[in-house]
């Protein structure tokens, strides 16, 4: 999958993603993603994409969509998270511990939150 599709809107990548197969419900908890009532191993995920979207004037409308699969499980799903400010540090956790599509050949590392008061340049 290209990750360097651009989308204007959130909702529009989750549209776009979820007509590309990524239907699946994947869940996160503190204890990591399951799928129902099964748990999933970081081992057969990956992000096969991600997008990061920004508010033109708000910093709450900053988020992240990931596309994430499993060849071996047959799933496509995504997750949804803040990024900044108001971001899941659970959700940053688990991500970070999922392989890159291979054709980045890296892993991917979340933007981490400023700590409040932070001077950030953009």
């Amino acid at each position: 999958m290209a990750t360097n599709e651009r989308y204007s809107t959130l909702a529009e990548a989750v549209e776009a993603l979820q007509q590309q197969g990524y239907t699946d419900a994947l869940e996160l908890t503190e204890e990591g993603f399951s799928h129902g009532a099964a748990p999933l191993s970081p081992e057969d995920l990956r992000i096969d994409a991600f997008h990061r979207f920004e508010g033109p004037s708000d910093p709450a409308d900053m988020s992240i969509v990931y596309a994430i699969s499993s060849e071996r499980l047959g799933l496509k799903g995504l997750l949804v998270n803040a990024y900044g400010t108001y971001a899941s540090s659970v959700v940053q956790r688990m991500v970070n511990d999922l392989k890159a599509h291979p054709d980045e050949d890296r892993r991917v590392h979340p933007v981490q939150a400023a700590p409040p008061g932070a001077n950030v340049k953009v």
